[in-house]
C-alpha cells in the first residue's frame, strides 16, 4: 500500500512540473519569433481564461507562476494582476498581495475588488485601523452586500468601535431575510448596547431576538441579568418565572430559583425568598445545607425566631464541624437574648477550634458580654452589667466598647468621675475613630455634670472638629451657648442641628425658646411641630399654652 501511494505521489509530482513548463513555454512563445519573423501570442481572452481556470481550481501556485511571468512582459494588464493578488492572499502570502494591491491601486484608486482584497490582507496581519479605512471605502460602493458590512461591523468592534459597529450591525440586521439571521444579529447588537450604556436599545434588541424565539433560554437569561443590573427587580422576577414556564434542564432551573431568592432577598420580600428556597431544594444540584441555612436567616428576619433557630440546630447537629452555622446559631441566641445559650455554644467551638478560628470565637465572645452588659444595664442591673463587661477584658481587653458602656453605667449612677476615667480609655482603644463621635458627646456630658465647663468645651470642639455636621453635638454646643446667654450662637448651634436631624426635637425646644422672646409665632411653629412629632411632649405643650394665654391678656 506504501509503494501504490509514493507512486502516485511521484506521477503528480511529474505532471505539476510538466503543467508548469507547459506554461512557461507559452509565456516565452507570447515574445519569441519564428523562423519566418511571425509573432506568436497568447491573447489577453487566454491569458484571463488560464489564470481565471487554475483559480478556480485553488491551484494557487501556478496562477502566481503564470501571471508573474506574464505581466513582467505585459506589466499593465490590471485583471491579471487582481488575480496574483488574490492568489497570494490565499496562499497567506499577505506583503505580495499588499504590494500587488499597491501597484494596482496607483493606477487604477477605484478598484473597488482590490479594496477590499487588501482590506482582507490588513485584517490577516492584524491590522484593523487599516482595514477599516480599505472596507468603508468597499461600503460606500457596495452597502447591499452583506459580507462587506459585516466585516465592516466586525472590525469596528475588534477596533472597540462601538458605536460604529452597531450601526454597521443595524444595517446588516435589515439586509437579512431569514428571521434566524436576524436573531443572530439583535443578540450582537443587545451586548454591544450593553456595553456603552444604552440600556434601551440594548433592551429592544433583546426583545425583537425574542419576538423570534420567545423560549430562548440565553437571551431570556441576558435580558434578566440586565434587568438586574439596572436594579428593576420586580421585571427580572417577572421574566424568571415566565422562564419557569418551559426551562426543564436543571442547571438553568438551578439558575432561576437561586436567582429568584436572592431577588426576593433585595427586595426584602423573606417570605418569598422562602418560598422558592424550599422549591430550590427540590432542584438537582442546589446547596441543601446552605439552601436550609438562607431559609434559618430569613425566619430570623421575619422575627420567627423559633423556626429559624429550630434549623439552625438541626445543622449544627447535622454538620461535621459546623462552625458557620453553629456561629449563625450563637448570633440567633443573642437576638433572642438567650445569652446563656450563645455562650455555651461558643464554649464548643472553642475545644476544637484551630488558632484562626479562636481568635474569631474569642472577638465574638467580647461581643456576647458586651451585649449582654447592655442589657443587663437596661435592666438597673449595673453590678451584673460591670461583672460581664469585666468578663469581656478576658477575650479582648481593648475593646473600646467595653469601657464606653462601663462608663454609660457610670454616668446612669451619676459617677461622672469615673465616666471620665472611662471614656477616656475607650478614646485611646478606639484606633480607627470608629466610635469617637459618641465618646466625645459623652465626655462633654459627664464634664458638663462636673462643672468642668472648659473641659466641656474641649470636648464638643474636638467633636465638631471630627463631625461637624453631628445633630447632638451641635445641639450641646447650643446649650453651652445658651447657658452663656450668647443667644445668636446658640440660635445658629441650634438651627444646624434641626438642619442635620429635623427629627431632633430637644434642639427644636429649646430654639423655641429663644423665639420666646423675639419671635413668638416662630415659637408657636416650632412647639406645633414638636406636638406633630410626638404628641405626648408636655414641655411643648405647657410653652404653646402659656404663650397662648399671654397672647389672650
Amino acid at each position: 500500500m506504501s509503494d501504490t501511494n509514493f507512486i502516485i505521489i511521484i506521477v503528480a509530482f511529474v505532471v505539476a512540473i510538466a503543467a508548469i513548463y507547459i506554461l512557461y513555454s507559452i509565456i516565452l512563445y507570447q515574445g519569441g519569433s519564428s523562423k519566418n519573423g511571425e509573432e506568436l501570442q497568447l491573447s489577453t481572452k487566454n491569458i484571463l481564461e488560464q489564470v481565471e481556470v487554475l483559480f478556480d481550481k485553488k491551484e494557487y501556485g501556478l496562477v502566481q507562476l503564470l501571471a508573474s511571468k506574464y505581466l513582467d512582459r505585459v506589466p499593465g494588464h490590471i485583471e491579471v494582476r487582481i488575480y496574483l493578488a488574490r492568489a497570494y492572499y490565499e496562499d497567506r502570502k499577505y506583503n505580495q498581495a499588499i504590494k500587488q494591491c499597491s501597484i494596482i491601486l496607483k493606477k487604477k484608486p477605484s478598484s473597488v475588488e482590490t479594496r477590499q482584497i487588501l482590506g482582507d490582507c490588513y485584517i490577516k496581519k492584524q491590522m484593523p485601523s487599516k482595514a477599516i479605512k480599505e472596507y468603508e471605502y468597499v461600503f460606500d460602493h457596495k452597502k447591499t452586500d452583506k459580507h462587506v458590512v459585516r466585516t465592516l461591523a466586525e472590525l469596528y468592534k475588534e477596533a472597540d468601535q462601538l458605536f460604529s459597529s452597531i450601526s454597521a450591525y443595524e444595517i446588516l440586521s435589515d439586509l437579512m431575510d431569514l428571521d434566524e439571521d436576524v436573531a443572530d444579529i439583535q443578540s450582537i447588537l443587545a451586548e454591544l448596547n450593553e456595553e456603552v450604556h444604552d440600556y434601551p436599545a440594548a433592551f429592544e434588541a433583546y426583545k425583537t431576538r425574542l419576538g423570534i424565539y420567545p423560549n430562548d433560554i440565553v437571551t431570556n437569561r441576558k435580558l434578566t441579568e440586565l434587568y438586574i443590573k439596572i436594579k428593576n427587580y420586580p421585571v427580572a422576577i417577572e421574566t424568571l418565572l415566565y422562564m419557569l414556564t418551559f426551562v426543564t434542564d436543571a442547571k438553568t432551573l438551578l439558575w432561576i430559583y437561586e436567582t429568584l431568592v436572592a431577588l426576593y432577598v433585595e427586595s426584602e420580600d423573606y417570605e418569598k425568598a422562602i418560598e422558592y428556597s424550599e422549591k430550590l431544594l427540590d432542584i438537582q444540584g442546589s446547596d441543601k445545607f446552605k439552601v436550609r441555612n438562607d431559609i434559618a436567616n430569613f425566619n430570623i428576619k421575619l422575627n420567627r425566631m423559633g423556626e429559624g433557630v429550630a434549623i439552625l440546630e438541626d445543622l449544627a447537629m447535622m454538620s461535621q464541624n459546623g462552625f458557620d452555622v453553629t456561629l449563625e446559631l450563637a448570633d440567633a441566641y443573642i437576638q433572642t437574648k438567650e445569652y446563656q445559650k450563645a455562650l455555651e455554644r461558643y464554649n464548643i467551638l472553642m475545644d476544637k477550634a484551630t488558632p484562626r478560628e479562636a481568635k474569631t470565637v474569642n472577638l465574638l465572645l467580647c461581643e456576647l458580654y458586651i451585649k449582654w452588659a447592655v442589657d443587663m444595664a437596661g435592666q438597673q442591673k449595673f453590678d451584673e452589667s460591670f461583672e460581664l463587661l469585666k468578663n469581656a477584658t478576658q477575650y479582648n481587653a481593648i475593646n473600646s466598647e467595653i469601657y464606653y458602656n462601663a462608663a454609660n453605667n457610670y454616668y446612669k449612677l451619676k459617677n461622672y468621675t469615673s465616666t471620665v476615667e472611662s471614656l477616656n480609655k475607650a478614646l485611646e482603644y478606639d484606633k480607627q475613630n470608629e466610635y469617637k463621635a459618641k465618646y466625645l458627646l459623652l465626655l462633654s456630658e459627664a464634664h458638663h455634670q462636673l462643672g468642668n465647663f472648659f473641659e466641656e468645651k474641649k470636648a464638643l470642639t474636638d467633636l465638631l472638629k471630627f463631625d461637624e455636621k453631628n445633630p447632638n453635638g451641635l445641639y450641646r454646643v447650643g446649650l453651652m451657648y445658651a447657658a452663656q446667654h450668647d443667644i445668636k450662637n446658640a440660635e445658629e448651634a441650634f438651627k444646624k442641628a434641626i438642619m442635620y436631624d429635623p427629627e431632633l426635637i430637644p434642639a427644636k425646644y429649646n430654639l423655641a425658646l429663644l423665639y420666646e422672646n423675639n419671635n413668638r409665632d416662630k415659637a408657636k411653629e416650632l412647639y406645633m411641630e414638636i406636638l406633630e412629632q410626638d404628641p405626648a411632649y408636655e414641655e411643648a405643650k405647657n410653652a404653646l399654652a402659656d404663650l397662648s394665654t399671654s397672647d389672650f391678656y
